[in-house]
């Protein structure tokens, strides 16, 4: 159909809509809505009856997505499955540069056009180029009012195919991400389950050991055969990664929060070596509280200084040998408590010491420091109170594990 000359848009006018096309292709986040935008933005914009936009495969030798405008849905079904860039399309796609011709039947790649489709015959074709190279081409044919595409049209459809590509490659990213997210959620949700079953069925099975191998020891004291020994133990640690990895998981999730009240920084310390005393005193070792030993008021969680003062201490009495010394010395000023953690165990390398934070790492031989999540979800704690968790060590000589917290939580 030829449209009369009163009805083809003015040079300014184009202009206008150009720019007017462009904020409404840039405007959309869905791909499918990008596509639509530009394409119905070409007809409008270039003056043609129908529009086409073909986005490439990976490998770029194939159309993977074909969007059409001017062709309504039900002729469209009618015709078939969407092209795949053969014929003359494929020129594009090989040859990515603007393609004009007055009759497209006549070219010697026209595979010609399949039933149902409508009737055309003058054509343009513009590459889409991304920041990588060709990913589209855009297509216009049945120039309205006029026998062929001209070199504005050309330059138009240029111009339009370069801002279809910014909007492309945005929505792809954007529907890669929101495609991301959707991944993560459910791979959260998954682990929320295991996690779930983890605390209700592992810790159930696991306490029932534990009880049952408690009761037995206390029962037979020193008589008890090694076996219940070990079963106790094991019990016991397997408890104590169970609810680490439980709180590791909680602080990932972001549902583990400080409860924070006001209590004594040199009670936390007390308690916590009350605690190993008795598993330091088997081997002869003393743990020894230094520096403040005055009552120290502060407002923090007491529970998680505690909880990351005890496996400081379990590691530091694991790794001392048989009568030696752990010493837990409190420093304490107006905004901060510093509590250092000193063995004299093997020590640590330099290279090692910032790989005993990473969860189930451990410093040197399976012997030597780290149980797996102890030290990550001390840190992690750490960070939670508002503080951090750092370490000093030198092979042969001991390591000292800081721990640093705000005394008054919230403060600057």
């Amino acid at each position: 159909m030829v449209v009369p000359p009163s009805q083809v848009l003015s040079g300014e006018a184009r202009l206008q809509r150009l720019v007017e096309a462009g904020i409404r292709i840039n405007a959309e986040r869905s791909l499918d809505a990008v596509l639509q935008t530009v394409v119905d933005a070409a007809c409008e914009v270039i003056g043609a009856k129908f529009a086409a936009l073909g986005v490439l495969d990976l490998t770029g030798t194939e159309l993977r997505r074909f969007v059409t405008s001017g062709i309504p849905q039900e002729q469209a079904d009618r015709i078939g499955d969407p092209p795949t860039g053969k014929g003359i399309l494929g020129l594009l796609i090989f040859d990515p540069r603007p393609l004009r011709l007055r009759d497209l039947g006549s070219h010697a790649k026209s595979h010609g056009l399949p039933p149902n489709h409508p009737p055309m015959q003058s054509f343009l074709g513009v590459p889409i180029m991304g920041r990588k190279g060709p990913i589209g081409n855009l297509y216009v044919t049945e120039k309205t009012g006029r026998a062929e595409f001209s070199d504005e049209d050309e330059a138009i459809a240029v111009l339009l195919a370069a801002s279809a590509a910014v909007a492309l490659e945005n929505a792809t990213l954007y529907e890669d991400s929101q495609r991301l997210v959707h991944e993560v959620k459910s791979m959260q949700a998954s682990r929320d389950r295991f996690f779930a079953m983890i605390n209700h069925e592992l810790r159930n099975a696991l306490t029932a050991i534990y009880g049952w191998a408690d009761l037995l020891l206390r029962k037979l004291g020193a008589e008890s055969p090694r076996a219940a020994r070990e079963v106790y133990e094991s019990a016991e640690r397997t408890l104590a990664l169970l609810n680490d990895l439980l709180d590791l998981s909680r602080i990932e999730a972001e549902r583990l929060r400080p409860t924070i009240r006001d209590t004594d920084a040199s009670s936390l310390v007390a308690d916590a070596i009350a605690t190993l005393e008795p598993s330091a005193a088997l081997r002869g070792i003393t743990v020894k509280p230094e520096g403040t030993r005055e009552p120290v008021a502060c407002q923090t969680d007491p529970q998680r200084v505690r909880q990351i003062l005890i496996n400081l201490l379990s590691n530091a009495v694991r790794h001392t040998s048989d009568r030696g010394l752990v010493r837990v010395v409190l420093h304490v000023d107006d905004r901060h408590l510093r509590f250092d953690v000193v063995d004299r165990g093997p020590g640590i390398a330099a290279a090692e010491q910032s790989r005993i934070f990473e969860a189930f790492a451990r410093a040197g031989t399976s012997d030597e420091r780290g149980t797996g999540l102890g030290l990550t979800l001390s840190r992690q704690l750490a960070l939670l109170l508002g503080g951090d968790l750092r370490v000093l060590s030198e092979v042969g000589v001991g390591s000292t594990f800081t721990l640093d917290v705000p005394r008054w939580f919230g403060r600057s």
